[in-house]
């Protein structure tokens, strides 16, 4: 890219590479677009990465900062919590975008959970990038919790909001996945734009026919709250029936990040395979029969739906998983709330 090109800041929780999750794949193609529209990414993130992930992003051109914040003391913990703040402010990343800002085309945050930083970057334009309303995701799964869990949940649920609401209407321009969620916030914000998430079609074209297998596929990241929530729920309520009823079917699980518990659940059932990282998504769906959505909390838009529908798999899931997507009962799948 030529030396003149305008630079962009984007202020990151993950390095969004190799794309494993949702999360991952939405800011790398927010990034990527930035880069096809001649500006130069300047990542600035405390995550390692998955190894060599960094330098393939700087063999695109890109500048890639891993700042080496130390782990909070116990008395930012408590800072944190009494500023109800969702996670700690990183001072070095602060002290590290104070410089760079100013030199900056924008700044972009991802994820509510990042905007901490606005003194450090002045007066540059700002765009705080939101994947979901993380404030109504996170009170939801606080009322599905019980015991002790839910008042972290609810601690949780109301530092989001407090936070959602200051840099939403802080921020020069604020991205969002749905229209939904372009209404909760355009009351709030100066600008909003809605940002819906897309796939390559081509690149999920597999043949159309259906295998003959029973295979019913679960892919996500497991470590993310709705997943590990809606997966629990499907494999303790509905999986039982189903694998008394079809004696051939299997249930696939594939992501990463498998909490201990669910893996302990998993290893209870009947028929039920963990699979961890697959490298390769397009060979498991070409062998599963259908995809297994069962979300009853979260946001923004389900990458997996829209990979499963290009790739020609039925799904079966709840309304909540495919909300804002044009998807249509009893063509592309079956929906229950339950």
């Amino acid at each position: 890219m030529p030396a003149s090109a305008p630079r962009a800041v984007i202020v990151t929780a993950v390095l969004p590479y190799p794309p494993t999750s949702g999360g991952h794949k939405r800011t790398l193609r927010l990034i990527e677009a930035i880069a096809r529209a001649g500006g130069v990414p300047h990542l600035l993130t405390a995550d390692a990465g998955e190894p060599g992930a960094a330098e393939t992003l700087r063999a695109r051109g890109w500048i890639v900062e891993q700042l080496d914040d130390p782990p909070p003391s116990l008395l930012s913990r408590l800072r944190q919590h009494l500023e109800r703040r969702p996670s700690p402010y990183l001072h070095g990343l602060g002290r590290r975008l104070r410089e760079v800002a100013p030199k900056s085309a924008f700044v972009q945050i991802e994820h509510t959970q990042n905007a901490y930083y606005w003194d450090a970057i002045g007066a540059t334009r700002s765009v705080l990038s939101l994947h979901n309303v993380d404030s109504q995701m996170l009170a939801s799964i606080m009322r599905g919790t019980r015991g002790l869990g839910w008042l972290r949940a609810a601690n949780r649920a109301l530092s989001m909001r407090s936070i959602e609401r200051r840099a939403v209407s802080r921020a020069d321009l604020v991205l969002t996945v749905s229209e939904r969620d372009r209404r909760h916030f355009e009351h709030r914000a100066r600008r909003v734009l809605e940002v819906p998430n897309g796939i390559d079609d081509e690149f999920f074209e597999i043949p159309a026919d259906l295998p003959d297998t029973e295979d019913v596929l679960f892919f996500g990241h497991l470590n993310y709250a709705p997943n590990e929530i809606g997966l629990t729920r499907f494999v303790r309520e509905g999986w039982p029936r189903l694998a008394a009823a079809r004696p051939r079917a299997r249930l696939m699980v594939a992501g990463k990040g498998m909490p201990a518990k669910l893996a302990r659940l998993l290893g209870e059932q009947e028929r039920v395979v963990s699979l961890g990282f697959v490298p390769d998504i397009l060979a498991l769906l070409e062998q599963s029969r259908l995809v297994l959505v069962p979300l009853w909390h979260g946001g923004g838009t389900r990458f997996k739906v829209l990979e499963a529908l290009a790739s020609a798999r039925p799904i079966a899931g709840t309304p909540q998983g495919v909300e804002e997507i044009g998807f249509v009962p009893g063509r592309h799948g079956l929906l229950a709330d339950r």
